[in-house]
């Protein structure tokens, strides 16, 4: 009698063991549910603070900038480098455009041809429909231009958009 009750209470230790690992189990796959749910946003967010990171560092790159001021992108320079695709991998990027918001003159594309009677400026872009992320900060887009004989700085407020592949692809 009292080995039947020794072995009753040993399953019954077995049954208890089995059903806390179970339970901790459940327990531990709750929590991995729970805190993967926020990984997709955090990806989104570190993406959002790369390509901010990527912007800035474009912006103030001394082959775009203009006379040594922040924020200020030299479109003569621009046009220069539309026809340079080396410069594609010292930048990082897959693409650049500038487009001039205010003020708006025809909403064209650049070319040497309509030079600065144009809205945008691409440079380094494909034909190609990659995904990719596609952001932006507004710049100010400075040019040269002589007036009654002199030179003066004229700038024009624009938006600069990068086009960078997301890390992973």
């Amino acid at each position: 009698m009292k080995e039947k009750k020794a072995q009753l209470k040993i399953q019954q230790m077995s049954f208890m063991l089995i059903a806390v690992f179970v339970f901790f189990m459940l327990v531990l796959l709750f929590y991995l549910v729970i805190s993967l749910s926020g990984l997709k946003n955090t990806a989104k967010n570190l993406e959002s603070d790369r390509v901010a990171g990527m912007i800035t560092k474009i912006a103030s790159t001394p082959e775009l900038i203009f006379e040594d001021q922040p924020y200020s992108i030299d479109a003569d320079k621009l046009m220069v480098l539309k026809n340079q695709p080396n410069y594609l991998s010292f930048l990082g990027i897959n693409g650049l455009t500038v487009e001039r918001v205010y003020p708006k003159v025809k909403g064209v594309e650049c070319s040497l041809g309509n030079y600065p009677e144009c809205d945008t400026i691409k440079l380094f872009t494909d034909n190609e429909e990659t995904e990719s992320a596609n952001e932006g900060a507004f710049v100010a887009l400075c040019r040269k231009v002589s007036i009654e004989g002199r030179a003066e700085n004229k700038c024009e407020l624009a938006r600069l958009l990068i086009n960078i592949k997301p890390v992973g692809k």
